[in-house]
């Protein structure tokens, strides 16, 4: 049995149809209905899980599909190493997605991209990979999250 994903992850419109084979929005969805379950487990900070999901989709996607899935997944990869306390890892993880990030528009594929990356800037804000230790307070930071957006662009 299929369990539904809440609202919030999809937005607030409810443009969402639960059952059947795929997700059905106002507006085609572009997604993979796989790419629903990677989207809940990366805001359930379960990033491990989130990129073996997203990768599967990411091998089969073209073009700038291709680039926003990669950019995801390292984002993923850069919070699974800081939660791992691998700093030097999720930074390095961490600027390649944000590389990815600039070769797509602010908004794509239900994400504003320009919010995301602010987000991940701000948790990553102040840190270096010079760092040998990470804090107690660096540590429990909470994670940014992704919300898509009602319109696929």
């Amino acid at each position: 049995m299929e369990r539904a994903l809440p609202r919030t992850l999809l937005g607030s419109s409810g443009g969402f149809e639960p059952g059947g084979d795929a997700c059905t929005t106002i507006n085609q969805d572009p997604h993979p209905s796989e790419f629903y379950k990677g989207l809940e487990f990366f805001n359930r900070e379960l990033y491990y899980e989130c990129h073996d999901v997203w990768e599967e989709i990411w091998g089969e996607a073209k073009g700038k599909k291709k680039i926003f899935y990669q950019a995801l997944i390292m984002s993923a990869v850069s919070l699974y190493h800081f939660g791992n306390e691998n700093l030097e890892g999720a930074l390095s993880c961490y600027r390649k997605a944000l590389h990815q990030f600039t070769l797509l528009p602010g908004r794509f594929l239900g994400l504003d991209i320009e919010n995301f990356v602010q987000n991940l800037s701000e948790f990553y804000g102040g840190m270096s990979s010079h760092e040998t230790v990470l804090t107690k307070e660096q540590l429990r930071k909470p994670r940014p999250k992704i919300v898509l957006e009602n319109q696929f662009e």
